[in-house]
């Protein structure tokens, strides 16, 4: 029997596709994210949401995929936001120093006036 490490899925807020995640993102679950983040950019949006509130633990693939993911919307103008991180992973974001790389939000209403034209 094989345990669902995660589940994604798409929605839209106010205009903009959020990627809400919930379970684990590691080396077996990372092609999985990988494809949800890959159809959200492959559909032109300029900033990269993700729901992050019921991820328990992400490892360095899936900061692989995120930083791929800045990579690709940087040139453009574009954000990763990462919203509502578990203490543990906003530490390893601190530690890495990738905080200054991805947007990180509490909660969904900062990302929409964070990204949206003022």
């Amino acid at each position: 029997m094989e345990n669902i490490r995660l589940e994604t899925q798409i929605v839209e807020v106010q205009g903009h596709k959020v990627l809400t995640l919930s379970g684990e993102i590691d080396v077996y679950s990372a092609p999985q994210f990988k494809q949800a983040v890959v159809s959200i950019l492959d559909g032109a949006e300029q900033h990269l949401i993700v729901d992050m509130h019921n991820v328990r633990y992400m490892d360095s693939s899936g900061l692989g995929i995120l930083l791929s993911a800045v990579k690709r919307l940087r040139p453009n103008g574009g954000t990763v936001n990462l919203v509502g991180c578990a203490s543990s992973i906003d530490r390893v974001l601190h530690i890495t120093k990738l905080d200054a790389i991805f947007a990180l939000h509490q909660n969904m209403e900062d990302v929409i006036k964070a990204i949206s034209p003022a």
